[in-house]
């Protein structure tokens, strides 16, 4: 198709979307347009802004996640320009424009003017997600000293004695999304404030880069220009001896000026043992704080968020079972949910337990030696000659209570789960009906010898087997 321009279109901006989407059906395969392009409608088009109606938050998520690019390469090919995406759900009222923009560093090439020094190579940036935000971090009892931290720094950044700021903990538990906050809440309180994130990689790349085209001045200047600077996992600076140099007077300069740092890491301070000591040293001047594993509540919670902002219903049962199954990352648990939405939104399917499962397990990849409830189900399955999913199931067939007695009985023995994990592992059930379970075992056991020695040897094999 033609390339034409805005100027051209506006006198029949109903062709301007299907000449869109046009280009589009080109550059994808006929399902996933149908899927995820067809629902979508154009209500306004201005000289920089494009704004789409689509079904849902979650429908719009999938498209700003997987498809953001391909939209705005389309649009830049009818138009002749790239302009702001912006999406409103049907029937919603839409949200206020955010007052910043989330996009990377832009050449100077692609704006006409460089006012500053500063700006000759780059033009300044936030780089931060626009979704994170303190009112979308579920708070818990592993994380709320950290969430409480970043908030009181988010109001007074460069004004509170915790400067820098350093969050650790292990991958997927939220650190990044609480440092965003931070600079997504001092801008909103304060629309000029400059903050800039960027990962100890990109760091150390632009640093790099910036020796290489003799321009380490400029890049000093840049970084040292923040108000509110956020690096993520510091632990990346490791055996990196002249980015350490550069960012340790970076940092200085920016404390120095009460400019705040925010840092993330996914160990404490005091095992960064390839870090220099002097900016171990400054680390400590601040606050260090950590994030947990969330428990169950507060993974449940998170599940629940994720529907209500995405406004798909998923059953209660099936976010149970995630919360159950996923207990260490809170990425995977978000992530084994969306998938869960895909799959309802790809093909109007029901949510089932089933889908829950062969997804956690594709996630999760369990290690096949590691004794699980799952793997004792599997066990008693062949011991007792029934299958696994009889024993998860509503039946009351004697051979298949026995089995299921003996499964929830082992699974309290030889796992360290709750006993409403474990009802949730058989079919949904309430913790008094595992209880019961296991009363019925030990009082066959204290009665029939040979039921007792049965389950005595299965125990040992399954703890051999370990």
């Amino acid at each position: 198709m033609a390339r034409n321009s805005l100027a051209q279109l506006s006198s029949q901006p109903d062709t301007v979307w299907p000449a869109i989407l046009d280009v589009i059906k080109q550059n994808i395969n006929i399902r996933s347009f149908t899927t995820w392009f067809a629902p979508i409608n154009l209500i306004n088009l201005s000289d920089q802004h494009l704004e789409l109606e689509v079904p849902n938050r979650f429908f719009s998520e999938w498209i700003e996640n997987h498809y953001n690019d391909l939209i705005q390469n389309a649009v830049t090919q009818i138009l002749g320009d790239s302009k702001k995406i912006s999406f409103k759900v049907k029937n919603k009222e839409s949200a206020p424009d955010s007052p910043y923009g989330a996009q990377d560093w832009v050449k100077s090439e692609e704006v006409k003017s460089s006012p500053s020094p500063v700006q000759s190579e780059y033009v300044f940036s936030t780089r931060i997600n626009e979704r994170y935000h303190f009112d979308n971090f579920i708070v818990g009892d592993n994380n709320n000293f950290a969430s409480a931290a970043a908030r009181a720094v988010g109001d007074a950044p460069g004004k509170t004695n915790y400067n820098p700021l350093i969050i650790y903990g292990r991958t997927g538990l939220g650190k990044t999304h609480l440092i965003q906050a931070i600079g997504n809440h001092a801008r909103m309180n304060k629309p000029d404030t400059k903050v800039y994130y960027a990962s100890s990689e990109t760091f150390t790349s632009h640093f790099i880069s910036a020796i290489q085209k003799n321009k380490v001045a400029e890049f000093s200047a840049f970084y040292r220009s923040c108000d509110i600077l956020l690096i993520d996992d510091i632990q990346f600076f490791s055996n990196k001896g002249k980015t350490q140099e550069e960012f340790f007077h970076t940092f200085n300069d920016l404390h120095q000026n009460g400019k705040q740092i925010v840092l993330t890491s996914d160990r404490p301070i005091n095992e960064l043992n390839a870090l220099e000591e002097r900016l171990i040293s400054r680390f400590k001047w601040g606050l260090v704080v950590d994030i947990q594993p969330p428990d169950f509540e507060t993974r449940l919670a998170i599940l629940r968020r994720k529907c209500d902002e995405s406004e798909l219903d998923i059953p209660e049962d099936i976010l149970e079972y995630l919360a159950v199954n996923l207990v260490d990352n809170v990425r995977e648990l978000e992530g084994a949910l969306t998938k869960i939405m895909a799959q309802v939104t790809f093909t109007a399917a029901e949510p089932t337990i089933d889908l829950a499962r062969s997804i956690v397990t594709e996630i999760a990849k369990p290690d096949q030696h590691i004794l699980n409830i799952d793997t004792i189900v599997q066990y008693c399955s062949k011991v007792f000659e029934v299958s696994a999913d009889q024993i998860r199931a509503k039946t009351r067939k004697k051979n298949i209570v026995e089995a299921r007695k003996v499964a929830m009985y082992l699974s309290k023995e030889l796992t360290k789960h709750s006993l409403v994990t474990i009802g949730l592992h058989f079919g949904g059930r309430d913790h008094s009906t595992v209880i019961h379970a296991i009363e019925s075992v030990n009082e066959r056991m204290r009665t029939e010898p040979t039921f007792r020695a049965k389950i005595e040897s299965m125990k040992k094999h399954m703890e051999y087997n370990r």
